[in-house]
């Protein structure tokens, strides 16, 4: 009987194998140390952000563009997890973050009472707040003692807003930031806290000069970074996975230059 049905077969299988082997090689320029080479045990990972204007702006299906979702692509491309970012109310970003494991908060500030709450990936992003009022009320504030006299507008679970009640503020609530601003601009409250680029976007938005408000106190406190982060029921390695990649990111430079808004002067 001859054998060449057996070695043309053999041969058949040698040349499969073979081509197994040459997709497996990385291609030329491929860097095979990068984060997109983890295994796959990383479970899938949500995305969620709160409005803040300009870096997380909601499009019509209730996703974040701008630079948030910049970061967020470049981040989830790395681990292989991308995913849109989805814009909630700030207390609802929060607590989707803090309760749903794997879930990932974009831009939320550090404070003590959430400190033990989330897993802190990283900072990108520097955060300054001051207190505002109207530019044409006659209004002074030295200190924080000064500011309990005064009708003060903030978001509920706002870092901003935490930051006064502990101090002995007491703070209106407001739905959202939007609210916040135009209580202010109705003279509904004298002065809201706010983060300086955020405020002038919502000013010209609703049709106001920027110089319809002035600062009346900074709040040097609250200077600090906003931050990547899961809540504390998302497993540490999860947590130090997304640590690592965005480490590189920072290094390389690419945060700083992804989170640069469009010019706002």
């Amino acid at each position: 009987m001859s054998s060449t049905p057996l070695r043309s077969g053999v041969f058949t299988l040698l040349a499969i194998v073979a081509g197994w082997l040459l997709l497996a090689l990385p291609a030329r320029g491929e860097d095979t140390n990068a984060a997109t080479t983890l295994p796959g045990s990383l479970p899938g990972i949500q995305y969620v952000a709160a409005p803040f204007l300009p870096y997380t702006i909601a499009d019509g299906a209730g996703h974040a563009t701008g630079p948030t979702a910049l970061l967020i692509d470049a981040l989830g491309k790395r681990l292989q997890r991308p995913g849109p970012v989805q814009v909630l109310p700030f207390a609802r970003a929060l607590l989707t973050a803090e309760n749903e494991p794997n879930t990932l908060m974009a831009l939320l500030a550090r404070s003590p009472d959430r400190e033990s709450r989330f897993r802190w990936v990283c900072p990108v992003l520097d955060y300054e707040v001051n207190v505002y009022r109207l530019q044409r009320h006659n209004i002074a504030a030295r200190n924080l003692a000064d500011l309990k006299a005064l009708r003060i507008a903030g978001v509920a679970q706002d870092i901003k807003t935490n930051y006064l009640q502990n101090n002995g503020i007491i703070v209106i609530p407001a739905a959202d930031e939007d609210q916040a601003v135009r209580l202010l601009l109705n003279v509904r409250v004298d002065a809201i806290a706010s983060h300086p680029a955020s405020l002038l976007l919502r000013l010209r938005g609703m049709g106001e000069r920027p110089d319809a408000v002035e600062v009346l106190l900074p709040l040097p406190d609250l200077t600090s970074k906003l931050w990547l982060a899961f809540g504390a029921r998302t497993t540490q390695a999860v947590a130090d996975r997304f640590a690592a990649a965005c480490a590189g990111m920072t290094k390389s430079g690419e945060i700083a230059r992804l989170m640069q808004p469009a010019q706002i002067n």
